[in-house]
Order: structure tokens, then sequence, then C-alpha cells
């Protein structure tokens, strides 16, 4: 972590505040990724996967925090308190609270469930702390997924996600760094930018179960290539 806060230090050397996240943000763009370098177990994973078996969504499970984040066009929302953050996101209707304190304020228990209660390991157990003018998540205990769905870049049980979000002007910036020395030959790492938006309500997803009809249909063969 001395490392983490000495960059943090760099970008932001005179900023003591921490940041105010109120109101309802959007992701503004795409994810931009850093280097990916995958192990050998990470390639054989990836090269297993099987979108349209594998992806997570087809149940309306979110398959990791970063597939959340890179989700368009959906709201999220934050609430910060003395003792917690509690993210609202609404895609899947998910709700992740955020102790704040040192890693003895997180439980086993994963951090995010949707509004009826159902929990997802795929989310990891998370705490969290205010450096500076930043937010640092860490998350830890992850089930099995994919930080990627679109081409099966996978997480497992020793996966460790840092999130550091702070404020930039009108930008809410993120930076989430991946750490899995199974899986990653360095930390893998992904930026999000994100604008506020003019609502302040934050409606019910209420996903019933996805399937890939419009993708099959897309690649299906026209009845004239079919004869």
């Amino acid at each position: 972590m001395a490392c983490l806060v000495a960059v943090q230090l760099v970008f932001s050397p005179t900023a003591s505040a921490k940041p105010d996240l109120s109101g309802i943000w959007m992701l503004s763009g795409r994810a931009e990724e850093g280097e990916l370098a995958m192990t050998p177990k990470a390639l054989q994973r990836q090269a297993d996967y099987d979108l349209l078996v594998d992806d997570p969504s087809l149940n309306c499970e979110p398959a990791s925090i970063s597939r959340v984040w890179a989700n368009p066009n959906v709201r999220i929302a934050f609430e910060q308190a003395d003792d917690h953050v509690l993210i609202s996101y609404e895609f899947y209707d998910l709700r992740r609270m955020i102790p704040l304190g040192d890693e003895s304020a997180m439980t086993d228990a994963p951090s995010t469930m949707n509004v009826e209660g159902t929990y997802f390991r795929k989310m990891g157990s998370s705490f969290g702390r205010y450096e500076g003018d930043r937010l640092v998540i860490e998350t830890r205990n992850h089930e099995d997924g994919y930080i990627r769905t679109s081409r099966g870049v996978p997480q497992s049980a020793d996966t460790v996600s840092v999130e550091e979000l702070w404020i930039d002007g009108d930008t809410l910036r993120l930076r989430q760094a991946y750490i899995d020395a199974s899986l990653f030959e360095k930390p893998f790492v992904v930026d999000y930018s994100f604008q506020r938006i003019d609502e302040t309500e934050m409606p019910l997803y209420e996903c019933s179960d996805a399937d890939y009809d419009w993708f099959n249909k897309l690649n299906a063969p026209k009845e004239e290539d079919a004869e």
C-alpha cells in the first residue's frame, strides 16, 4: 500500500479533503485498459471460455466489479457515512456496502447484494478508506468470474482488486487494479470516467434471465447463404 499512496501523492500533492461523491453518475466513454499480461493458467481459462454459455450475465448475475463499473447507460449513486460507503448500481439493482477502516473491517460475507437480498460472491468482500482526496476500496474473497466477459479475462479466489476514486473537475475518475499472480504477470489496470447526470432517482433494472438470441440472429447465415 505504501507504493499506492506514493502514486496518489504525485497526482494530488495538496489535496486533503475526502471526495464528495454525491449525486448520480453515468459512465462517460469506454473503460480504458492497461497492458494485459496473462499467465498460462489465465490463458487456458480464456481459451475454455464460451460467451454464450459462461457469461454470468445470462443469469442476471454480475461477473465482477469491473463488469459492473463498465456497463454503459446505467446510473450509479454513492451514500457516504462516517463508517461506510454505500454504492447503488442501477445495473442488476446492486447495492454494495463498503465498511471504512482497515482490513479488520472486512467481513467474510460478500459486500454486494441486489434489492431482493441475493448476495454475489463474484463481487468479493470489500473495505475502504480515504487517502487524501481519494476513496480507496480493496476487495478480496472473490469467487471465480470474469473481469471482461466479452473475451473471458478471468478472476479467481486469489484475486485482489484495488479501486481508487477521485473527483477531477466535473468528472469522477476511477482506477482499478487487479492483482493476482496466478492469472496476471503484472497488475491489470482499468481506468473509468463518469459524469454527474441531472437525475435524482435510481430506477429499478429488474433483470430477467437473459439470452443471446440477438447474437445468434445477428450471426445466423442468410437464407441465400444457406442454400
